[in-house]
């Protein structure tokens, strides 16, 4: 049986004696060894002569029938198909593309010092599991599609809704707020719905870099505006064609400044006059350690400019991916558009889940639980640093997953980010969120870890940097 020799058969393989044959086959034939029309070998003579049983070789040549591969001729035999063949006969076929093989990749948590990681051991999984089991015995009908709320489940709008008008003083229909996959898929979406080519955008600088993703790919010139103690800096630079502009105003990202009474109310006259949409990212805003939290942008603003972002994903944990956006009156019917053009709805267990945490009171506890242990985990990182004499200082502290250390010495703040990134140490340079602006430091994350996890951090930090710095 000419060309059959070339069959070769692992019986120790996962895939089975009936996929290895199929596939063998199949390529005969795209590279022209098995030429169109030719006659295959009866089931029977191809059994005998690779030591199978003919209920598999029926089985390949049916497949690869139903594929395209084969046709049908007289008394149950096969020849080879003259339409479907990838190659004529001959045909040297072009070298595939080279891919490089790596092993699957596994899940893992975060390294010290990450910015902006929860906790995740701190959330009551057991209370959450148990507000799952109740939402999922009202009925199945959570399971099936329901396209009419793309713009997410009513129950979780309305206590999103009562949430944030008790924490933040938000003002706003629920049903003017929108269900989103975490605060970045609505950024992105605004970006798409707001910006263009020809419509830029007035950024934070330094910033939050998924947030300049989201405008970048809405082909949208980039503005950067300085930022200062007191938040980002006024007036604004002049770009006629700007139609957003960005801000953390709560905690400045990722400085940690808060933007003054003041300057939020400027600001809010700056965009009614020059009719610019603000995206107030409310970023970090319930981990105030020291003070009672600022009233939110939107909550002053009596012009309807202001488009409020947020997220659970720090709050309960990143896996849940669930956020939201209050929009302005005239923004909530072209955004639920380009949301149900996206998605028919979002995870409608997870979601009925979370209005009923809310709801109980369970998301209030927490969150006061998480308060007192990231108070004492910032105040514990804060003494180690000091004893160590590292060159760091930390102007804005009392509040925040995070804290950005400035160098009290010239330094590089790449090379000494890539020398901790050497020893295990996760803290990014705070340059790499300069856009034009010149800052030298480390942001450092510490609510992720516990004490055990800092101590042992805040060593390797102090032993690489002392050798790295010469000091």
């Amino acid at each position: 049986m000419r060309g059959f020799d070339q069959l070769r058969l692992d019986r120790t393989q996962r895939r089975t004696l009936q996929q290895q044959l199929t596939d063998q086959l199949k390529a005969m034939i795209q590279e022209g060894r098995l030429r169109p029309s030719e006659k295959l070998p009866s089931t029977r003579a191809l059994a005998e002569e690779l030591n199978l049983s003919r209920n598999t070789i029926t089985a390949a040549f049916e497949r690869l029938h139903d594929e395209g591969y084969l046709q049908g001729c007289e008394r149950s035999a096969f020849v080879v198909g003259t339409v479907t063949r990838a190659f004529r006969p001959g045909e040297r076929q072009r070298p595939a593309l080279a891919v490089k093989s790596a092993p699957p990749r596994q899940l893992m948590g975060p390294r010290p010092f990450r910015p902006a990681q929860p906790d995740v051991n701190l959330f009551p999984m057991k209370l959450w599991n148990r507000h799952r089991m109740r939402v999922l015995r009202r009925g199945n009908e959570l399971l099936q599609y329901q396209s009419r709320f793309s713009m997410g489940l009513d129950e979780l709008r309305q206590a999103v809704g009562a949430y944030l008008r008790d924490s933040r003083g938000i003002r706003c229909h629920w049903e003017e707020i929108a269900v989103t996959g975490g605060s970045q898929q609505g950024l992105y979406m605004l970006g798409q719905l707001l910006l263009g080519p020809e419509r830029s955008a007035y950024m934070e600088d330094p910033g939050y870099p998924g947030a300049r993703r989201c405008w970048e790919q809405a082909k949208a010139p980039i503005v950067p505006v300085p930022v200062d103690d007191g938040g980002i800096c006024l007036p604004l630079p002049d770009a006629q064609d700007a139609s957003l502009l960005y801000v953390t105003p709560s905690h400045q990202f990722p400085l940690g400044a808060r933007m003054s009474l003041g300057r939020r109310l400027e600001l809010l006259r700056i965009a009614q006059q020059r009719g610019l949409w603000i995206v107030e990212d409310d970023y970090d805003s319930e981990f105030r350690f020291d003070s009672v939290p600022q009233p939110s942008l939107q909550s002053l603003d009596e012009f309807r400019r202001v488009i409020y972002v947020g997220s659970f994903s720090k709050t309960l944990f990143p896996g849940l991916r669930l956020g939201y956006v209050v929009l302005p009156p005239e923004l909530v019917e072209p955004f639920a558009r380009l949301k149900a053009t996206l998605e028919d709805h979002g995870p409608l267990v997870d979601q009925a889940t979370l209005a009923a945490f809310l709801e109980s009171g369970a998301f209030d506890s927490h969150l006061r639980r998480c308060r007192r242990v990231y108070r004492e985990r910032q105040q514990l990182f804060l003494e180690l640093v000091a004893q160590k004499g590292l060159p760091l200082v930390f102007p804005i502290t009392g509040h925040g997953m995070n804290l950005a250390g400035h160098f009290s010495i010239e330094v590089e703040d790449t090379r000494q980010s890539a020398a901790l990134a050497e020893a295990g140490i996760d803290t990014p340079a705070l340059s790499s969120y300069c856009n034009k602006a010149s800052r030298s430091g480390l942001l450092f994350g510490l609510t992720g870890f516990a004490d055990g996890e800092i101590r042992t951090g805040v060593e390797a930090m102090s032993t690489t940097l002392v050798k790295s710095l010469g000091i």
